[in-house]
């Protein structure tokens, strides 16, 4: 039980440390992916006109980026959260790929001045963000058996004091001072 639990933790920490990186990428940093995405829509409209069909179709794009915010894992997480959670962050890289695919297909119609919004820093950024999913989807990965083998290790022990609780029920009475000891405990 010792060892299924310091390995549910380091498991957990080691999959928390990935996912607040990843995180602090997509939404916190001062280059962070939301904040981007902004100035490439600001450029598109102002370049191309707000009437115009690349914007159109960048603005759907941002809109998608920004529409299904990323659920927050916490202790209480179930798997159902956790996957959408993983499937928001990839569908977020999925769309700056596709952005950066209409970026590409403009050529010399798209030169912002701006360097943070020039191709080459959006691939990188683009490459960092799916290097950060990788990581964090592999943590999950290790990190999701251990929650499974942590809980079926609370059960069996849950099972253990249950049927301690009936022995010494059993052994010395309802009313006897051993029983009183026992009889609230639960895990």
């Amino acid at each position: 039980m010792t060892v299924a639990q310091a390995q549910h933790t380091e498991a957990h920490h080691s999959f928390a440390e990935a996912a607040k990186q990843r995180r602090i990428v997509f939404s916190e940093n001062p280059n962070s992916l939301l904040k981007t995405i902004t100035l490439i829509n600001a450029y598109i409209r102002g370049k191309f006109q707000k009437d115009s069909q690349i914007y159109a179709d960048v603005n759907s794009l941002v809109k998608k980026i920004r529409g299904e915010k990323p659920v927050r894992i916490t202790r209480d997480a179930d798997t159902e959260m956790i996957s959408r959670s993983e499937k928001s962050y990839g569908s977020q890289a999925e769309y700056l790929g596709d952005l950066i695919t209409l970026a590409t297909q403009l050529g010399a119609d798209y030169t912002p001045t701006n360097s943070a919004i020039k191709l080459a820093k959006l691939k990188e950024l683009h490459a960092q963000i799916l290097q950060l999913n990788d990581q964090a989807s592999v943590k999950l990965a290790a990190f999701k058996p251990k929650v499974v083998e942590r809980q079926n290790n609370f059960e069996q022990l849950n099972t253990t004091a249950k049927r301690i609780k009936d022995m010494v029920k059993a052994q010395y009475g309802v009313d006897s001072i051993e029983h009183k000891l026992v009889k609230g405990l639960s895990f």
